[in-house]
């Protein structure tokens, strides 16, 4: 008796997502291997029934749905982690993780956007109501701090320099509007005038819309939603960001919302810790901000639109 060779097995099908709706997962790439990295990125449900071509499967819930945008992101080690408050940091100029980057290596698809679209359960379309605060879109078990864009809109890059680029070379665009997680900072230097100056970028990630944009800003444009500072009412506001370094001097922006809405900025120096942006203190008492560095006088600011006046 003649046994017939077994089959070969078929490989299972996507698992459709169960319930009343969910959401569609996509990423918009560009590339010959767009197709081929699209389908690495599946989360192992069924694609077909999207709204278009650039679909990668389908999630029931947003914690499954953001956690999805957090892995594909961005690719390479991450930076460290960002505090509420400026504290003792090192210039960080090691690599820049890149927007998608394991996407380019692997199947030479450039990512340029994420997507997450909702969906009924007949796989027609259904419009997504978007929280007003990231905190509740950020993904569990992930250290992203939310945050705002002080402009109302602001280009992207997908790597940082010395320099901030012309416009014209930006990645994507981030908007106010939108949603804002900062992932961490690191700088760039460069030799100037006889002295290291250095430019701090903050890594973010920039929702528009249904769209996610992974990206870099310069530090000095992202204020984190928990990092104001305030005194006895809502306003004045204040916050410290770290900016930059010029020789042996670290370069902060304080920002301060006033009691008339206004946005003012002033340029803060202090000497640097070794290698490093000393810590710092911010008190908000009536329309004054007190700035304490580490090693360093306490500094005095009215918060109001003298801040923007040059310092002479």
């Amino acid at each position: 008796m003649t046994t017939k060779p077994d089959a070969p097995a078929t490989p299972p099908a996507p698992v459709p997502v169960p319930g009343a709706g969910g959401y569609w997962l996509g990423a918009r790439l560009l590339g010959p291997g767009a197709t081929a990295a699209l389908a690495a990125m599946s989360p192992g449900t069924a694609s077909d029934g999207g709204p278009d071509s650039a679909i990668a499967g389908q999630v029931a819930s947003m914690p499954e749905a953001m956690a999805w945008i957090a892995r594909w992101a961005f690719a390479g080690p991450s930076l460290p982690a960002p505090t509420l408050e400026p504290a003792d940091a090192p210039l960080h100029a090691g690599p820049a993780p890149v927007p998608g980057g394991e996407l380019y290596r692997k199947h030479h698809a450039i990512l340029q956007a994420l997507t997450i679209r909702g969906r009924n359960q007949d796989n027609s379309p259904r419009t997504i109501r978007w929280p007003d605060s990231a905190a509740e879109l950020t993904p569990p078990g992930v250290a992203w701090l939310p945050a705002v864009l002080l402009a109302e809109r602001a280009p992207m890059f997908s790597a940082p320099s010395h320099r901030v680029p012309p416009a014209s070379e930006r990645y994507a665009l981030a908007r106010r509007s939108g949603s804002l997680w900062l992932l961490g900072h690191l700088d760039r230097c460069s030799a100037e005038t006889g002295q290291i100056v250095c430019l701090r970028w903050a890594q973010v990630i920039a929702r528009d819309g249904d769209e996610f944009h992974a990206g870099y800003l310069p530090a000095s444009q992202v204020a984190l939603v928990d990092g104001w500072r305030r005194g006895a009412g809502a306003t004045p506001r204040a916050q410290l960001i770290a900016s930059g370094t010029a020789g042996t001097r670290a370069q902060f922006v304080l920002v301060a919302r006033t009691r008339d809405g206004g946005l003012h900025r002033r340029t803060i120096e202090a000497p640097m810790t070794g290698d490093a942006y000393p810590a710092a203190k911010l008190r908000v008492d009536g329309e004054w901000a007190t700035i304490e560095f580490a090693g360093a006088p306490p500094q005095r600011v009215a918060l109001d639109a003298s801040m923007d006046a040059r310092v002479r």
